[in-house]
């Protein structure tokens, strides 16, 4: 069935919304270029759009859409889980398919166009949290600060560990957004995940961390808009191989930069803070999206349970 799908590998993906097919003969890469063209992107999102049409195009390219049905997503599903792919990354390639077709149904008023992809019932796996305990991140943030003479990767650490801000949202960061009279810095909606604005409260550490690294900055690359900038006016965009060896030396293992989004969360709900304080720290849309901490409070339900037992007897 792969083979029955599988369109030409030099076919140029559109991007262009004038560009697009007439409706009739609309196919798999000009859903998916119509919708890409007005879907807003920030960073992350753009590299996992990229990263799934890589899997996607070789199987469903150049076919038109009305020619794809059910069995040949089920088909798709197959032969990735059977290659070793998470449920959970399958998921995320067929959310971009899927929408592009509710996209172009809409704007093109196809409204018989079938979306095959919709209420496949795949089944849902729990999102992986991992956290690491205060001491361990005291020991990821020594080993950062030792490592390098520059204080990028450390500052950067503690601000997610103090503030929940996911690595877009600090490295995208300007020093006009940042109000240190009133310990706090502003992310607009365009600067967030779920295109919310957001302020952000600082606490000691993060305060101390920001102004050491504007005084490193005003010495080093002086001028520089970006908290996290270097030189030429540019911006740190990744840590990649300083944070791989700083975990390496803390032996840590397993941990990614966005488990210190992870760690923060965990932390608050451990120090028995409401889900729904949790919640609005870190920018969710829905307190279902922060229910996935609720299991590190064991205590609360202990705690609720026994009251519950005084108040019967």
């Amino acid at each position: 069935m792969q083979n029955e799908l599988a369109g030409p590998k030099d076919r140029a993906m559109k991007h262009t919304y004038e560009e697009v097919a007439p409706p009739a003969s609309m196919t798999f890469d000009d859903a998916i270029g119509a919708y890409l063209s007005v879907k807003p992107h920030l960073n992350k999102s753009a590299q996992r759009d990229h990263y799934s049409l890589k899997h996607l195009r070789p199987y469903f390219g150049g076919k038109p859409l009305r020619d794809i049905k059910r069995a040949h997503v089920r088909a798709y599903i197959s032969q990735r889980l059977d290659g070793g792919v998470k449920i959970s990354t399958v998921r995320r390639e067929l959310r971009l398919v899927c929408a592009a077709i509710n996209f172009v149904r809409l704007e093109f008023d196809l409204q018989d166009l079938p979306n095959p992809v919709e209420r496949l019932g795949l089944a849902t796996e729990e999102p992986r949290v991992r956290w690491i305990s205060r001491t361990e991140a005291a020991r990821l943030v020594a080993e950062a600060e030792q490592s390098s003479p520059r204080p990028h990767l450390a500052a950067f650490i503690r601000l997610a560990l103090n503030t929940g801000c996911r690595r877009g949202e600090l490295l995208n960061l300007e020093w006009a957004r940042v109000d240190f009279p009133q310990r706090r810095f502003l992310l607009e909606a365009r600067h967030t995940k779920t295109r919310r604005r957001r302020s952000i409260t600082l606490n000691d550490d993060a305060l101390r961390t920001l102004l050491r690294l504007k005084a490193w900055q005003d010495e080093h690359v002086p001028g520089s808009p970006w908290v996290f900038g270097w030189k030429h006016g540019s911006r740190i965009t990744t840590f990649k191989t300083s944070w791989t060896s700083a975990l390496k030396r803390a032996g840590i293992e397993n941990f990614r930069i966005h488990d210190l989004r992870h760690t923060f969360a965990s932390w608050l709900v451990m120090q028995g803070e409401s889900i729904y304080v949790v919640k609005e720290l870190l920018g969710h849309a829905s307190v279902t999206q922060t229910e996935i901490y609720a299991h590190l409070a064991p205590s609360q339900t202990r705690a609720a349970v026994d009251r519950l037992g005084a108040c019967l007897f």
